[in-house]
């Protein structure tokens, strides 16, 4: 029994047998039965597998001998195709040279037509005029194209609105025109703004000046605007109508001055350029200035009262003079010599209140300069080490920071000059002061030096 069910169990793996339940019995006639059905179920198969790769061996030689068919009249074509098409270029080659031949002297003004349309549309792309006639270069585009081309001729209209676009533009270059256009602000936003337009020149909008930008064809407003003596104008030109002149300042490098204006720097710039040296320096200055403008009022309010004092007998000792006055009142009985020492004591404690800060003044403008070069000084080490470290060859950045560095000299030029100009005016007005006091007390020493002398000889 082991046997056979080993036996059954090995021809039901080897495939195909009928199906037989594993419970029943089986016999050894019955095993070779169903041996005997699975072979021949497995010859028909292979029988009939053979035959259908029969057949598809056949299908796939007749697919074959189609390709090559194919092959052959795609190569007979392909010769053909090669005969039309030297056939072509020859045709082509008489064609161009029958083409050159009636064109003669025309084809050279079709090439100076390219050139002049070229040119043009160089203009017209740089031209702010363009703000206010926009698609002018399609035009010449085309025109450029076609007078190029070895197909086709420019047309009677095409030539005569060449010469009116050149025409147009000369006209709009001599006119200050007004129109609605898009402006690109300095924050990327574009808005629609009226602009006036000064011929070929400037365009401005809301009283600032307009560049005109190549690459993007539009009206950018400039990021730094110059001064306010030229942007001042541009208000007075918007509200100008008919023929009423009206003063106004043109770009004639069509924009390139207005930039180059925006990056030099204001006088705010230079001052923060200059840096700590340069708002001390700064800072010395006004305060000398300052200080000057005091002594000055000071000291000609009591040149003031001193000129009241000379017209009147009587001391007033709000005055230098009159405190000089009042100390020899004081002393009119002492001799000549005890008197003039008074009177020189007097005299004495007035001069540093007529002299005070003066000397201040003259310190201030040494000094200033002293800064000036000290911050140049360190300025320019600033630049040897960024030569050093990026080399000598952008003259733009060595420029700048030998610039940067000669401010601080400027500024304590700035600074020294007025003080000490100041300074000499307040010391010579001091001086003035100190000298009528020293000659009204000599007059009053040889006053009481007479009357003393006469005093003896009377005795």
């Amino acid at each position: 029994m082991k046997l056979q069910s080993l036996l059954l169990a090995a021809a039901l793996t080897l495939g195909g047998l009928p199906t037989v339940q594993a419970n029943e019995p089986v016999s050894v006639n019955d095993l070779l039965n169903l041996v005997q059905q699975g072979q021949a179920r497995d010859d028909q198969e292979f029988k009939q597998r053979m035959a259908r790769f029969n057949q598809s061996k056949a299908e796939q030689d007749l697919m074959v001998a189609d390709a090559q068919a194919e092959r052959s009249r795609l190569e007979q074509l392909s010769v053909q195709k090669e005969q039309q098409f030297q056939q072509n270029e020859t045709s082509i080659a008489e064609a161009q040279e029958r083409l050159n031949n009636r064109l003669g002297s025309l084809k050279e003004l079709f090439g100076v037509l390219q050139q002049v349309a070229g040119d043009t549309k160089a203009v017209f792309e740089g031209s702010v005029v363009s703000s206010e006639l926009p698609g002018r270069e399609q035009f010449l585009t085309d025109l450029i194209r076609v007078a190029g081309s070895s197909s086709s001729l420019p047309s009677i209209g095409q030539l005569e609105r060449l010469w009116f676009e050149m025409q147009r533009e000369m006209t709009f270059s001599g006119r200050i025109a007004s129109y609605p256009a898009e402006v690109v602000l300095p924050s990327g936003e574009t808005v629609a703004k009226p602009v006036i337009r000064v011929g070929g020149f400037n365009a401005v909008a809301d009283g600032k000046y307009l560049n005109w930008d190549l690459e993007t064809g539009r009206l950018v407003e400039l990021d730094k605007q110059p001064a306010g003596r030229y942007t001042g104008p541009i208000n007075d030109l918007a509200a100008a109508t008919g023929t009423e002149l009206t003063a106004f300042w043109i770009d004639p490098a069509r924009g390139q001055l207005l930039k180059i204006m925006g990056q030099s720097p204001e006088l705010g710039d230079r001052v923060d350029q200059g840096g700590v040296v340069g708002y001390v320096i700064l800072a010395l200055g006004v305060f000398g200035i300052f200080l000057a403008v005091w002594r000055m009022i000071v000291l000609y309010s009591e040149a003031g009262k001193i000129r009241k004092q000379m017209a009147n007998e009587t001391p007033d000792e709000n005055n230098a003079l009159g405190r000089v006055m009042a100390v020899f009142n004081a002393n009119k009985k002492a001799d000549t010599e005890t008197l003039e020492l008074h009177l020189g004591e007097a005299i004495a404690a007035e001069i540093p209140r007529l002299t005070k800060g003066i000397g201040w003044i003259k310190i201030i403008s040494v000094v200033a300069p002293l800064l000036g070069l000290l911050g140049t000084v360190t300025g320019m080490i600033d630049v040897f080490e960024t030569m050093s470290l990026f080399g000598t060859g952008d003259p733009k950045l060595m420029a700048g920071g030998i610039s940067q560095a000669l401010v601080t000299t400027v500024q304590g030029l700035v600074a020294a000059i007025p003080c000490v100009f100041l300074h000499t005016l307040t010391n010579n007005r001091s001086r003035e002061l100190i000298m009528i006091l020293e000659e009204r007390a000599t007059g009053i020493l040889a006053r009481q030096s007479e009357q003393q002398t006469s005093q003896t000889k009377a005795a």
